[in-house]
């Protein structure tokens, strides 16, 4: 089994994604302005470039959206107003790829960067092929919109590479099939299965060796490219909150300070996974337990009633020299020198 690998964290949702919705309820005659009332953003602002909500914002709008379609079947009609250039860079690669199974990895490894709360597994049993689709936070009364419009959402994206949907194609649900579902039937096109074990879009193996009718190298380069850059770009920042928020972290917390381990389990990751976002941004741990160890230290010191020893001792040091040496390393002065150069004694 194969996955579509990470954790995506808060990488938020493109604003284009929630104006397709506007434009599905405004096509319903529903009242589509009601879907951003007091989320302090507009139709046309959610249209710049790269512009992108929070997940919270997103799931908000969703529900809301579940709410006015009502039992109409909002998730199958949500894919069929998509279109893979949608999806920008990850939508031109996925058409220009060389073969159907490159245009899948491609989507399993950039889908966080359009659908940050879910994630792909590609399975295979016999001779089908599964991609089970499984959300990564819980998505409330949105849940099976967001998975319908996922899987009616990649059958079509086949179709539209393919020009044709491969013959054996069918989607899996959980749980018992909607009242509504036989009037929109004609409309999804592909035979869908209630009361299964996954959520997944089946079809036979063979079609992943299928060559997509715009395959282009130049241009599956030029995509990836852009891929990648969005993705680095999102990991940059996504690294950035991490260290500010375990400076924040540190910063209210008592010394001693907590070890990495303690900081991880405090912030709901793991050690490992900590360590590697400090580092995607040239940092450590360690750095981190210093600066805020070197502000303390020169608060602290700030007091003249407290001894240096004292203060040695507060930070967690339990010999003055190993403070000295540390602080001097941090400041270029020794704890004595530095009260005296700023006039504290």
């Amino acid at each position: 089994m194969v996955s579509s690998g990470r954790t995506w964290g808060n990488a938020g949702v493109p604003g284009i994604y929630v104006v397709l919705l506007y434009d599905l309820l405004v096509a319903l005659k529903l009242d589509a302005p009601a879907l951003l009332v007091g989320l302090g953003v507009s139709r046309d602002e959610l249209l710049a470039v790269d512009r992108r909500v929070s997940m919270s914002l997103a799931q908000t709008v969703a529900e809301r959206g579940v709410e006015m379609v009502g039992d109409r079947g909002l998730g199958f009609r949500y894919a069929r107003a998509m279109s893979i250039t949608l999806h920008g860079p990850v939508g031109l690669l996925a058409l220009s790829s060389a073969s159907a199974q490159d245009a899948l990895d491609a989507a399993c490894r950039f889908l966080g960067l359009r659908a940050p709360f879910l994630e792909i597994h590609q399975a295979r049993h016999a001779d089908r092929a599964h991609l089970q689709l499984r959300s990564t936070r819980p998505l409330g009364v949105a849940h099976d919109f967001i998975i319908e419009a996922m899987l009616v959402g990649l059958a079509f994206m086949i179709e539209q590479l393919l020009e044709s949907l491969p013959e054996g194609l069918e989607i899996h649900r959980r749980g018992p099939a909607p009242a509504w579902l036989a009037a929109l039937r004609d409309d999804v096109g592909v035979p869908v299965r209630f009361d299964q074990s996954e959520d997944a879009l089946v079809f036979p193996l063979s079609a992943l060796e299928a060559r997509p009718r715009l395959a282009d190298p130049q241009v599956a380069a030029i995509a990836r490219e852009q891929c990648e850059m969005e993705f680095r770009q999102w990991r940059t920042e996504e690294d950035g909150v991490m260290a500010e928020r375990i400076r924040a972290a540190l910063q209210d917390h008592a010394a001693p300070l907590p070890s990495l381990e303690c900081m991880a389990n405090r912030l709901a990751v793991s050690a490992r996974t900590l360590k590697r976002h400090l580092q995607q941004v040239g940092l450590s741990y360690r750095q981190l337990q210093d600066e805020e160890r070197y502000r303390q230290a020169c608060r602290l010191l700030g007091k003249a009633e407290q001894s240096i020893s004292e203060v040695a001792y507060h930070l967690g040091y339990n010999d003055v020299a190993n403070f000295s040496k540390a602080f001097k390393r941090w400041s270029g002065l020794t704890p004595k020198g530095y009260r005296e150069q700023h006039s504290w004694v």
